[in-house]
Parts: structure tokens; C-alpha cells; sequence
């Protein structure tokens, strides 16, 4: 397919538009618009595969949290870390965002190479690496605020998990369009 013209086609010209629009040269308003229609797609992969996991693998109860967070010392600080890998819902939170996350990457950076950003800014191995590397640092940012609301507080996996979305969007698009690829 040969790519669309970088100024914005009359919009009765439907056809040219939508080309224009799927391109990758498409103005950064609507490449952030693909890049969230990509999102809710991963997003959604990521909800069926974590919602999958706790209802046939790995139940969360969040009604069974017991820790209240420490109030000081370093001493209490590290008991209580202790005490969250030690919780079967903070373990099965993390088991069940895990899976979620492996399914969700996969859709990500399908969608995102074909057909939000621009490859090339790096060998693809590389771009491939830095790409799962971003959605890992903020996988982990974002299961650490989950396990800690879901163990601390009881607070729904879905309401855990919508905070770890948040974070996630944040830092994989600024990461992916500046360091990853090309814009």
C-alpha cells in the first residue's frame, strides 16, 4: 500500500481520508487516537485473559485482606512485604495480571508496528525488546499499586486493576513514540 499524503485530505474525500488516517504518517492527534483504539483492544485481551485466570485459575478473595500498612520503621516496613507474598490474594492478583499482561503484549505490539508508529528507529530484535521492556516497568509499577490495594485494602481486582491501567497508558506512549519507534 503506498502511504497516504502527510497534509490532511478534504474530509468528502473519504476514501484518501482513511487512508491518510491509517497511515503512519497521520498527524499526531490521530496517531494518539490509534494508538488508544490499539489500547482498548490490548486492554481488552489484558481484562479477558486476567478475568479468565481468576475465575477458572487462580481466584482472588479480596474480602480475606488483613494487612494494614505499616506505619514506620523500616523493621515493620519489610514484615510487612513479607506478609503480602505470603497472601493468597496478592499472590493470585499478581498470577492473574501475569497472564493478562503476556496476552495483551502480544496484541500491543502487533497493532502498534502495523499500524500506529513507525519502525525502523532500531533493529527489529531491538525494538522488540525495548518495546516489552517499557510494558514491563510499567507492568511491574502497576501490579505493585495493584497487590498492594487488593492486599492492604480488599479493594476489588477490577478497581486494583484500573489503576494499573492508568499507569501503564501514561508510560508506554510517551516511551513507545520517543525511544521505541519512530514517532
Amino acid at each position: 500500500m503506498t502511504e497516504a499524503p502527510r497534509d490532511i485530505p478534504p474530509i468528502r474525500e473519504w476514501r484518501l481520508w482513511l487512508a491518510w488516517a491509517a497511515s503512519h504518517d497521520a498527524h499526531p492527534l490521530i496517531q494518539f487516537v490509534k494508538y488508544g483504539i490499539a489500547g482498548g483492544l490490548a486492554l481488552f485481551t489484558d481484562v479477558f485473559f486476567f478475568t479468565l485466570s481468576n475465575v477458572f485459575l487462580f481466584p482472588i478473595d479480596p474480602g480475606a485482606a488483613s494487612l494494614s500498612p505499616p506505619s514506620g520503621s523500616l523493621a515493620e516496613w519489610a514484615d510487612w512485604l513479607r506478609l503480602m507474598r505470603a497472601d493468597p490474594a496478592v499472590i493470585n492478583y499478581i498470577r492473574c495480571n501475569v497472564i493478562g499482561f503476556l496476552f495483551s503484549n502480544a496484541v500491543a505490539y502487533v497493532l502498534n508496528v502495523k499500524w500506529v508508529f513507525r519502525g525502523g528507529r532500531h533493529q527489529k530484535h531491538m525494538e522488540m525488546f525495548l518495546f516489552l521492556l517499557v510494558s514491563f516497568v510499567a507492568f511491574l509499577l502497576g501490579t505493585a499499586i495493584g497487590a498492594f490495594l487488593v492486599g492492604t485494602f480488599g479493594l476489588n481486582e477490577y478497581l486494583a486493576k484500573a489503576g494499573n491501567v492508568v499507569a501503564a497508558i501514561l508510560i508506554n506512549f510517551v516511551c513507545r513514540k520517543f525511544v521505541v519507534f519512530q514517532g
